[in-house]
């Protein structure tokens, strides 16, 4: 787990650092004799989703959180309609197991591909890492990192027009979408 603080370049390499999420499932292709050859076509790549089995493996974990705050916030860049739609699949886990959602749109800056959690506190509250533990069983890799908000606070106290992902008072953290990685 990182810790802004003590990295102040955390954030940095947190959101803009983009490693592959997953093994890519294979897509079946076919060439006609008058297409050119495959290196020459760009490569359509799949929508990341989630399976059944992701779902149902998300909903178990969620199910075990019984405390009174069970809250998911999530950020997606304005306009990427391949992370909104993986937004929605998580969101509607969350929803699905009782879980209250809020989604922020962001503007002003590009979210680097793949998927992070940002903690506001060093030490967050138990149904933040149920979350974090939810969205880990699936067959995602997120990057994650404690102490955002006073990270945040800090960088626009020195840059006042820095875009960082800012947070609500109430807000414990936040699950940012970012586009979908480069292949590898």
């Amino acid at each position: 787990m990182l810790r802004f603080p003590i990295v102040p370049l955390a954030l940095a390499a947190l959101v803009a650092c983009g490693a592959p999420e997953r093994e890519e499932r294979a897509a079946a292709s076919t060439t006609s004799t008058t297409s050119p050859p495959a290196a020459a076509q760009p490569t359509a790549r799949p929508a990341r989703s989630l399976s059944e089995t992701e779902r149902a493996s998300m909903l178990r974990v969620l199910a075990g959180e019984t405390g009174p705050v069970r809250k998911v916030w999530f950020a997606v860049a304005a306009g990427d309609r391949e992370s909104a739609a993986l937004k929605d699949a998580f969101e509607g886990v969350f929803k699905q197991a009782g879980w209250d959602t809020a989604t922020q749109t962001v503007t002003g800056m590009v979210l680097k591909p793949g998927l992070s959690v940002l903690v506001a506190a060093e030490e967050p509250p138990p149904y933040v890492a149920v979350a974090q533990q939810a969205l880990e069983s699936t067959g995602f890799t997120f990057k994650s990192g404690t102490g955002y908000r006073a990270y945040f606070e800090e960088r626009r106290r020195a840059d006042p027009a820095w875009p960082g992902i800012s947070l609500a008072p109430d807000q414990d953290y936040v699950v940012v979408v970012g586009p979908q990685p480069p292949p590898s």
